[in-house]
């Protein structure tokens, strides 16, 4: 004889038994560490596996945890569980124990977090300063994934008025190069601007990069973004312009500085002159970009009144040097005082090096982009790559 008490027992049984792996998918998907296109192909042994073809979150619950396998370029499983011996003995996939425990205990998801913020102590707090957005170590672009990423309330806002702001000015392109610039972090203009999309697409600076990078500066951001403050900190060492002064040269030094892991200094990223040729903007301005070992310039990009780009071209014999005594002046006096006072993790500093002697006018926490954009890819050097791993940006 049935017994309706029984029976509703076991079918709530059932429900929580059957729920259990479909939250444990939810929790691993909405974390953003697992990337069905990376785990696929990153592990050529699955190629002949069924499940993991038919389906490769439900293979790396089942299985692929176990054997040591990584979910996605965020977390490296063989590692983490060769790192923590707790986690090993703990009988629990190394994924959901450091969602739900690692990253509160300040455990480190893969070995490229080399107790950097060890070093650092201005970083402490860890969530307080980060952003976890992987642009360039993953293949999960969509907008969800990228959402997934970020750690901060600010950097979700920031990607969705980013995405409505790229909605409104893309319905002339074709979706399959919107949806290339899209998750790439590039306003629509950039596809005619910068002959994209192309392989090095990912190694610019992106616009949405530049909109989340003041996020990795944790409490500097104040710092940086306040010029009576920095004109406190930094006027007696520096020759710096007083915040209230006017402008008073056509010429200005623009440097990308930013922390390297490795090293934990702050490193020049990448170096340009914008010199505005006509102050009423009729005509055009041009910006040079310099080489950081010499000086030299290495391109020249003219502006037209009408935006339209011309170059990046070689510089003419006599640009080549023009800017070389003012960029020895620019790291003996300015840039080697601020590279061994590591406050802050990305910086564009500013100078003015159209008077007599170069001088500072600010830090910035927001870089300027199109400037760096037109002259080409700044993200490929080895320590690039490793602030990339190491802030997620």
């Amino acid at each position: 004889m049935p017994n309706p008490v029984l029976d509703e027992a076991k079918r709530r049984l059932l429900r929580v038994v059957g729920h259990r792996p479909t939250l444990l998918r939810e929790e691993i998907v909405r974390s953003g560490y697992f990337n069905a296109e990376w785990y696929l192909g990153n592990h050529p042994e699955l190629q002949q596996d069924p499940l993991a073809q038919r389906d490769p979150l439900g293979h790396f619950m089942s299985q692929g945890a176990r054997q040591g396998l990584s979910p996605g370029p965020g977390f490296h499983t063989a590692w983490y569980l060769e790192e923590y011996e707790d986690v090993r003995s703990a009988s629990i996939n190394p994924l959901i124990h450091y969602l739900r425990h690692g990253r509160h205990e300040e455990r480190r998801p893969t070995p490229h977090l080399a107790g950097v913020r060890e070093r650092l102590p201005y970083l402490s707090g860890g969530r307080h300063s980060r952003v976890i957005y992987d642009t360039k170590r993953s293949a999960d672009l969509s907008h969800e994934g990228r959402v997934q990423r970020l750690d901060k309330a600010e950097g979700v806002e920031i990607w969705r008025a980013f995405s409505r702001e790229f909605l409104l000015g893309s319905r002339w392109l074709a979706q399959e190069d919107a949806e290339y610039l899209h998750n790439r972090g590039f306003l629509p203009d950039k596809k005619a601007l910068y002959r994209l999309p192309n392989a090095q697409a990912d190694a610019y600076v992106s616009d949405l990069q530049a909109r989340l990078l003041p996020l990795t500066n944790g409490n500097a951001r104040q710092l940086l973004e306040t010029p009576a403050l920095q004109f406190q900190l930094f006027a007696r060492r520096l020759p710096m312009r007083p915040p209230t002064a006017a402008a008073a040269s056509t010429s200005r030094l623009k440097v990308l500085m930013m922390l390297d892991p490795a090293s934990a200094a702050l490193i020049p990223l990448a170096a340009v002159v914008e010199r505005t040729e006509c102050p009423l903007g009729r005509h055009s301005a041009k910006s040079y970009h310099l080489s950081l070992n010499t000086g030299r310039v290495k391109s020249v990009v003219r502006y037209r009144a009408n935006t339209i780009l011309t170059g990046p071209r070689l510089p003419r014999p006599w640009e080549r040097g023009r800017y070389q005594e003012a960029w020895r002046f620019v790291e003996r006096e300015i840039l080697a005082v601020i590279t061994h006072k590591p406050i802050f993790t990305f910086a564009q500093i500013d100078i003015e090096i159209g008077g007599d002697t170069p001088r500072l006018i600010e830090l910035s926490s927001q870089p300027s982009v199109v400037p760096f954009q037109v002259h080409g890819p700044l993200m490929q050097s080895e320590a690039a790559v490793e602030f990339i791993r190491e802030f997620g940006i």
